[in-house]
């Protein structure tokens, strides 16, 4: 057997008791806290995955598979159950005793196999509603799981089951049709921008077995990657991974100069715009000058009148503040003491107010390792920028995957142009509104055809002898999902005259 087929120190493992799902990573003397329980993994070190334990008085204790196929239901069984009344007076044990009996050491087992000799109901309930009373009794009493090694099934399961909307409601069967419509393989190049936190990135990844190149759009300063994480994915199959900010999207398609996109003839004709609004700016400026100089002479004449009458009312003015001068010295006197003391508030004020920008902008001082570790960021940062734009400027990426919580619309008429002839496209959304609009505008663009968009159903059903049946409670939709394949776009015609 492969060390990779056993449990290591490190890993990310997968707890499964019954329908529910725990990720634990392993580390020695690490507590594991399941139903009311806390006990130690050590014990499953270097032992194979899919292997079944048991905790019995905090420990945990392998379980054979010979064990459980051997817990099967009594031949003893009634013929049916309409004469059943099944309450709380047919089992005789009370909570009490049921309690004293795990306090003395009693396992589960023994607790399940007393339950079922002291309820009065039990022979003469049918072979299948023994088998059902015995598996919620083991779900209540028995503390027993199974070590799996994560998948992308699992995790998906484990995200739907605890937080759906971490992963905008993504379905397992969803995720499945959109590796399958993106044809998604090894050696691809795919261009990603997904809000699943790392799950569609993780089944890509596992797909394409390191082999292969994926270019991951984020919004966030660096991508949220909890799931892959949990893939223990060798640092060979993460080499593949380069990821850039939706925000220098628009700086990429500069330096990339996309000559026969449409974005570029967009820019040229707005460039050929503002040059037009520059000319009649320039035009409008000149005129004005013209008018500007002819008024000058006008206002040079009327000039030498207004000086006159000025000269004539100052000396009324002088005049009438002879008299009252007398008057308003002691209110001038009063208005500068105010004056002064604002003035001394204001000062004052503003001191303080400089002594305290002093202060903050000793607190951000940045030492010289900050510094360097920001250069190092920033070097960091600039080289992935230059990769990402080695990747994509040749413009034959093989497949468009979004799966994001924004609107689909403008990511997806920016990166389509990435992408080579012939390749597929997929975008996801819970709404089917964001998905209407982008075939719209692909309708209205050009340059794709098989354009379809459509939603995911999915029913769970029991397999078991005598008794397949759906199950009664069903998720009402898995999303909805718009595909098609990239084409070479018509030739612009010019809007008739």
């Amino acid at each position: 057997m492969e060390s990779t087929d056993c449990v290591k120190e490190g890993d990310n493992l997968i707890l499964k008791k019954e329908n529910s799902l725990k990720l634990f990573k392993l580390w020695k003397k690490r507590r594991v806290f399941m139903d009311k329980k806390d006990f130690l993994l050590d014990a499953a070190l270097g032992q194979p995955y899919g292997t079944v334990w048991e905790v019995r008085n905090n420990d945990v204790v392998q379980i054979d598979h010979s064990v459980i196929q051997a817990e099967q239901v009594d031949s003893a069984s009634g013929g049916d159950n309409r004469n059943i009344v099944d309450d709380s007076s047919t089992q005789k044990l009370s909570r009490e005793d049921i309690s004293s009996l795990k306090e003395s050491g009693h396992s589960g087992e023994s607790i399940i196999e007393q339950l079922v000799e002291n309820s009065a109901s039990f022979k003469d309930k049918n072979v299948y509603s023994q088998a059902k009373y015995r598996k919620k009794k083991r779900e209540k009493h028995l503390t027993r799981f199974q070590i799996l090694r994560p998948s992308t099934r699992l995790l998906c399961d484990m995200y739907w089951n605890r937080a759906p909307s971490k992963i905008i409601q993504l379905r397992a069967d969803t995720l499945a049709q959109i590796l399958t419509a993106a044809n998604i393989q090894s050696t691809s190049k795919v261009m990603l921008v997904e809000s699943t936190q790392g799950l569609v990135l993780g089944a890509m990844m596992e797909r394409m077995a390191g082999q292969g190149t994926i270019v991951q759009f984020h919004s966030e300063d660096k991508p949220v990657r909890l799931a892959v994480d949990a893939y223990n994915f060798p640092q060979s199959y993460q080499d593949t991974v380069h990821s850039l900010v939706l925000g220098n999207v628009g700086r990429l398609f500069k330096e990339i100069n996309c000559t026969e996109s449409p974005k570029a003839q967009e820019s040229t004709e707005v460039e050929k715009s503002q040059v037009q609004i520059t000319e009649k700016l320039d035009t409008e400026s000149g005129d004005t000058k013209q008018t500007l100089q002819q008024g000058a002479t006008c206002t040079e004449q009327s000039a030498d009148l207004q000086e006159e009458r000025k000269a004539s009312d100052d000396m009324q003015k002088d005049e009438s503040k002879t008299e009252v001068g007398s008057s308003t010295e002691s209110a001038q006197s009063a208005k500068v003491k105010d004056q002064e003391e604002s003035a001394m508030e204001i000062t004052s004020r503003e001191e303080s107010g400089t002594e305290k920008k002093q202060g903050k902008g000793k607190r951000k001082m940045e030492t010289p390792e900050q510094k360097e570790a920001k250069l190092e960021r920033q070097q960091q940062r600039q080289e992935a920028f230059v990769k990402v734009k080695e990747i994509l400027q040749q413009q034959n990426m093989d497949a468009l995957v979004i799966v994001s919580r924004f609107q689909p619309s403008p990511i997806l008429m920016a990166l389509i142009e990435l992408l080579a002839l012939s390749r597929p496209f997929v975008v996801y959304c819970s709404n089917k509104e964001p998905l209407m609009e982008c075939y719209l505008k692909l309708r209205e663009r050009g340059g794709a055809i098989s354009l379809r968009i459509t939603e995911t159903w999915l029913r769970n059903y029991q397999v078991l002898p005598k008794r397949t049946h759906p199950l009664v409670t069903m998720s009402g939709t898995g999303g909805y999902l718009l595909t098609g394949i990239t084409v070479e776009a018509p030739p612009a015609t010019s809007p008739a005259t």
